[in-house]
């Protein structure tokens, strides 16, 4: 089959999905209701009005998207930063080794979010075990829990396996005669990493931190259980707008900035892996 072909195939097969889930019902419906009047007593008003996307110029919006862009970028540096050595581990590991590894890495995922989330609560609380561990070292408590450094941690343990995964795929496809050639060249482990393995698994390191950031910056449960209730992310004043003010116009507006946002994250991502692919082959 051809690539002609094989692309025709997909769009079959991928059109009708996607056609609904971007067009049809919901995202037409959050677009309209995202240029309409919002009104105390009956929500939505059938009048149109750029006062929705007019009001995140708002200082209080702007850090509000602040705050959740700058979270999820920590998140995913720190994922990256986690990551790369367990991919790389996994990758030349054992085929016994990789199976035991993936399943630890996995398991997690089966567990609910909310349960994980309570399990950190119990760890980061202020009469937690890492608090407790400090009273008997002679030291003093800290606030670790309902702050943005509470936040992260527990992102980067649920969304750890979505950045480990891509990466093990890609190193997975890194011969080791090349490591072995750049040693005998006299590379050392870091300049090995530098010139070999990074630009050769750069395409998993994208979709990786593309997974990562785009489902943090989205992340509900784990800001509204760990976070401060006055450093929230967009997510949590969607929800709130939408279940408490009842203004689904305004919250139309911020879920579409935030789309909007994701998908040019996304064809960026895609751009600069396609970009990397055209160098391997021309190399």
């Amino acid at each position: 089959m051809n690539r002609g072909n094989a692309h025709s195939v997909w769009a079959i097969l991928a059109g009708p999905y996607a056609l609904y889930l971007l067009v049809l019902l919901p995202f037409a419906n959050v677009a309209l209701f995202s240029i309409q009047t919002y009104s105390p007593t009956k929500i939505i008003l059938p009048e149109l009005t750029p006062a929705n996307y007019l009001k995140l110029f708002d200082p209080y919006y702007a850090r509000l998207f602040a705050r959740t862009l700058k979270l999820g970028l920590i998140t995913t540096v720190i994922c990256a930063l986690l990551g790369y050595p367990l991919a790389y581990f996994l990758a030349r590991a054992r085929p016994r080794v990789v199976t035991l590894g993936l399943f630890l890495l996995i398991m997690p995922l089966m567990v609910s979010t909310v349960i994980r989330v309570f399990g950190w609560i119990v760890i980061l609380g202020r009469k937690g075990l890492i608090n407790e561990a400090r009273l008997g070292l002679g030291l003093e408590r800290v606030q670790l829990l309902y702050s943005e450094t509470a936040v992260v941690i527990g992102l980067v343990n649920i969304f750890m396996p979505f950045m480990v995964l891509p990466l093990l795929a890609s190193i997975e496809r890194i011969p080791p005669s090349l490591e072995e050639a750049a040693q005998n060249l006299g590379a050392n482990w870091l300049q090995m990493f530098r010139r070999v393995i990074l630009p050769l698994s750069l395409p998993g390191l994208i979709s990786g931190s593309l997974l990562v950031y785009s489902i943090s910056i989205s992340a509900f449960v784990t800001p509204a259980l760990m976070g401060n209730s006055r450093e929230r992310m967009a997510a949590q004043q969607i929800y709130d707008e939408v279940l408490v003010s009842f203004n689904w116009p305004s919250a139309s507006s911020l879920a579409l900035t935030l789309v909007l946002l994701t998908l040019i994250l996304m064809f960026w991502a895609l751009f600069a892996t396609r970009r990397t692919g055209r160098r391997e082959i021309a190399s």
